[in-house]
Order: C-alpha cells, then sequence, then structure tokens
C-alpha cells in the first residue's frame, strides 16, 4: 500500500503511471483541499487536516486503516523530516526527496545551495544575495558578471521558475505587462517596483545563461541514483537524454545532497556548452509526466525501488531496472 500526501499537480500523472504498471498496488492520496483532478486514479482519498497539529494523528490512521507499506510526502517536507521517526515506527517507509532537514533548507535555497556546490568544485551559475532594493541596484551599476552579461534574478526561495526576471535597460517600460512569457523587464521599471515594496524579499543575481537547458529527473535513494533522464528545453520544445555532462553533474548534485525520492535537477550550458547547475528540486517536477513519451517509467522505478515489487506488465521485465514502456526515443514535446 502507497500513500501519496498533499502534492502538486504533476502527482496526477505520477498516480496514473503507478496504477498502470501496478494495477494491483492500491494507493491512497491526500490533500488538505477538495483537489479531485489530481486524484482521479487513486484507489482511495482522504481530506487531510489543515492543522499541523492534528496531522500525526491523522497519519497514524491513515496507516492503520489502508495498511500503508511507504509514504510520499509532497508538501510540508520539513514537517515531515522533523517528525520522520515518529512516522517511521509506525512501520512505513518515508520518502520526502531529502535525507534530513538540513539538506532540505539548503536545496531550498538557491544561494546555499550554490555554496555547496562550490565547495564540491561542481560548476554552478555564479550568484550574489540581493537583500534590498540599494543592493540591487549598486550590484547592477558594478555589473559583477561583466558589462556584456545579460543580467537576471529570482527569489532565493521559490519554485516552478515564480518571480523569475531578465533585466535589461533598453526594452520599453510596459514591456513585463504585455509580453509576461518573454520574462523580460525594463531595469529602471523593475528598480522602482523594488524601492515601493514594504516587503522585500531576497532575490538571487546570476548572469543569464541562453543556452540549453535540461532539467534532470531522478529516482534517488538515500543519495544512490538509480535512474536519471533529462528533458532538454529549446523554446517550446523538449527531447529527452539518457546520458551526457548534464545528467553526470545531476548525479553528481543529488549524490551530495543525499536526495532521497523522485527528485529534479536543473541545469544549463555555459557559454563554452559545458552544464552547470542551477538548483535541485527535492520533489518530482512539474513536467515528470512528459517522461511518458521517452519510454522510460521514472514512478514505477520508484515503487520498484521502495517496495521491492516488479510491474505486472510482463513486457517490461526484460528491461528493468531501468523500467521502459517502449525504447526511448527524441520525442518532441510542444
Amino acid at each position: 500500500m502507497l500513500l501519496f500526501t498533499e502534492g502538486l499537480s504533476s502527482q496526477r500523472e505520477i498516480i496514473a503511471e503507478i496504477k498502470t504498471l501496478f494495477p494491483s498496488l492500491f494507493v491512497v492520496s491526500t490533500h488538505s483541499q477538495e483537489r479531485p483532478e489530481i486524484h482521479e486514479f487513486s484507489d482511495s482519498t482522504e481530506a487531510e487536516p489543515k492543522n499541523a497539529d492534528l496531522r500525526l494523528a491523522f497519519l497514524r490512521d491513515i496507516i492503520s486503516k489502508y495498511g500503508i507499506k511507504l509514504i510520499h510526502a509532497g508538501k510540508h517536507t520539513l514537517w515531515y523530516e522533523a517528525h520522520r521517526n515518529s512516522i517511521e515506527s509506525l512501520g512505513v517507509t518515508l520518502v520526502t526527496g531529502v535525507s534530513d532537514v538540513e539538506m532540505f533548507e539548503i536545496a531550498d535555497s538557491k544561494i546555499r545551495f550554490a555554496q555547496l556546490m562550490k565547495q564540491h568544485r561542481l560548476p554552478v551559475v555564479p550568484s550574489i544575495e540581493i537583500t534590498d532594493a540599494d543592493q540591487l541596484e549598486a550590484e547592477l551599476k558594478s555589473r559583477p558578471f561583466g558589462n556584456d552579461a545579460l543580467y537576471c534574478v529570482k527569489p532565493v526561495k521559490g519554485i516552478y521558475g515564480m518571480g523569475f526576471w531578465k533585466l535589461a535597460d533598453d526594452i520599453p517600460a510596459a514591456r513585463c505587462f504585455y509580453d509576461t512569457d518573454s520574462r523580460m523587464v525594463n531595469t529602471k521599471v523593475f528598480l522602482h517596483a523594488m524601492k515601493q515594496s514594504n516587503d522585500f524579499k531576497p532575490l538571487v543575481l546570476m548572469p543569464y545563461l541562453d543556452g540549453p537547458e535540461r532539467s534532470v529527473d531522478m529516482v534517488v535513494k538515500q543519495g544512490v541514483v538509480i535512474k536519471a533522464v533529462a528533458r532538454v528545453k529549446n523554446g517550446s520544445y523538449q527531447t529527452f537524454e539518457e546520458s551526457g555532462p548534464a545528467i553526470d553533474l545531476a548525479i553528481a548534485c543529488a549524490s551530495i545532497l543525499k536526495a532521497d525520492g523522485i527528485v529534479n535537477v536543473q541545469t544549463r550550458n555555459a557559454p563554452d556548452g559545458s552544464p552547470v547547475l542551477l538548483e535541485i528540486n527535492p520533489r518530482p517536477s512539474g513536467g515528470i509526466g512528459y517522461l511518458g513519451h521517452s519510454g522510460i517509467s521514472l514512478p514505477a522505478l520508484f515503487v520498484q525501488t521502495y517496495l521491492d515489487i516488479r510491474p505486472a506488465v510482463s513486457a517490461t521485465d526484460h528491461l528493468l531496472p531501468n523500467i521502459k514502456v517502449r525504447p526511448l526515443t527524441q520525442a518532441i514535446i510542444v
């Protein structure tokens, strides 16, 4: 029995794929809100308490009711890690994406993440933590990454590219309002907005790298990568890779952070064509559903790794542990 606690929308594709390859595996999912579109493929769903103080008792009841053996925690990672011993004492394996609170906090901070990767001599995009608008203005004037670089910012903490902007002096002041997909904003407009804010949230200032982006989805167990597949993003198109320097870099990153579960590492190519690390997400990526087109099922491999059971689809048996549903293709996802 497998329990998925409150998670992001990509949980739907994960559960659907697991049920396709393990039809007899009973899957329970929970959420604090009504989310039928996420839980469509679950065998049973339960409403989570919104009060965190009630969560442990709720989990105890769910584990007893359904005979749960494995819990994949979606949100509230810090809470789950803080209560790991109590939860696992109930006879279950807990998977949160990380192995301890410290590694989650490093992964959650793009600045701390970059510092740790540099300590281990892994290439990472240069970054400066910005704590107020005046500092941002001063750094932009000093051009720490060179005069020819395009500069960009994003929140120190955040997901899905929320708050990411490329800064340019020579674009129309209103462009960010009518061309949001470009993620371009006039530098003066951005600085003015930040100076008006009474709640400035720390930013990361970086050079913008326009080389291909790779989103490396992985199944990892206590820092050991079982399988990794990269989605190569070129504009609106995505293709897939099973090997290469970006995957090697992502594997090293996951090992250092002792990642655990279904996780994602983002890389970009530097001007010389070599990959550099952007961040690690200790959770399934929003685009993990695209991997169905690659012929490799990471959700199924997750189940096999943590529950030690094999998928019911006999055609995949000779391809384990990769668990391919069809040969890897250079599928183009628009």
